[in-house]
């Protein structure tokens, strides 16, 4: 057996919400089996992601500076919940945070939250056997997420929260693609960050320019209109799911719902936009 010897790294725990109303669903065999369980708990990760990141190294920013080709990634799947271990370099930080946006988005494509916290701390990680402070701190830190938080003393939003500390290293690093995928994956509201896949449920309208093709109303419109309708069906799948004599399992939901609703509202503005720009410029005399 390896000798334990606790290293500092990037430290991930991500929790499925629901999971014992899932299991009772399951149980009941009307529209949810045991085997739509399995595959929920397999987007967590597996040995299959560490395999992976040894074989082929970085998946995310491959560039980036790193101190082992393989980012000393471990994934060790506990029950309905999920830790991610990565070495501290802007290689490693990148990619687990990257591991984070995809087992969030896989899940909300399936109609179900997840809650989960990133630090950086002690840890020794190899395969399923974990310990040091640095796990210890992060499973309980997941339970006091306040991102897009609705009263002053909620805590457990459903949202995988990133620690100041680890939103800091990530500003301080001169690497570009870093600080670009970490924007896209992720939004700070009030002072606090966390993984947000709903900002790229957005269509960005294409004006024209040098090197970009001409402004299209139909294809524009058709493009903002199919993300509205992904957006409706995110929406549909998400309540379908919440048991509504939940008051707290409705409330998390309502989180996501309010998200949605404002990206809702946005595709509203885009189509604005669009009549907008279709109108023509008024002649000066």
């Amino acid at each position: 057996m390896a000798e334990i010897k606790l290293a500092e790294k990037f430290i991930a725990y991500i929790d499925i919400l629901g999971y014992s109303a899932l299991t009772k669903a399951a149980e009941a065999g009307t529209d949810f089996s045991f085997s739509d369980l399995e595959a929920l708990l397999k987007v967590l990760g597996s040995e299959d992601d560490r395999k992976h990141h040894q074989k082929y190294g970085p998946t995310t920013c491959p560039m980036a500076p790193r101190n082992r080709e393989d980012l000393d990634f471990q994934v060790a799947q506990v029950w309905d919940s999920v830790v991610v271990s990565a070495e501290i370099s802007p290689g490693g930080v990148v990619n687990i945070v990257s591991h984070c946006f995809g087992v969030c988005i896989r899940l909300l494509a399936s109609g179900v939250m997840c809650r989960g916290y990133v630090t950086r701390g002690m840890i020794y990680h190899d395969g399923q056997r974990i310990f040091g402070s640095g796990h210890v701190d992060t499973v309980a830190r997941e339970r006091q997420v306040t991102f897009f938080k609705q009263d002053a003393d909620e805590r457990g939003t459903p949202f995988i929260e990133i620690d100041p500390e680890v939103v800091g290293y990530i500003s301080a690093q001169p690497d570009k693609c870093v600080k670009e995928m970490f924007g896209r994956m992720t939004l700070t509201h009030e002072g606090v960050t966390a993984i947000f896949p709903i900002k790229l449920l957005s269509h960005p309208l294409v004006i024209g320019g040098i090197g970009r093709r001409e402004f299209n109303p139909k294809e524009e419109r058709q493009s903002n209109e199919g993300v509205r309708e992904e957006l409706k069906n995110l929406k549909a799948k998400l309540m379908n799911f919440v048991n509504k004599s939940d008051l707290s399992a409705t409330k998390k939901a309502n989180h996501y719902i309010r998200a949605i609703d404002r990206q809702l509202n946005i595709c509203d503005r885009t189509d604005e936009m669009i009549d907008a720009l279709c109108q023509p410029f008024p002649s000066h005399r």
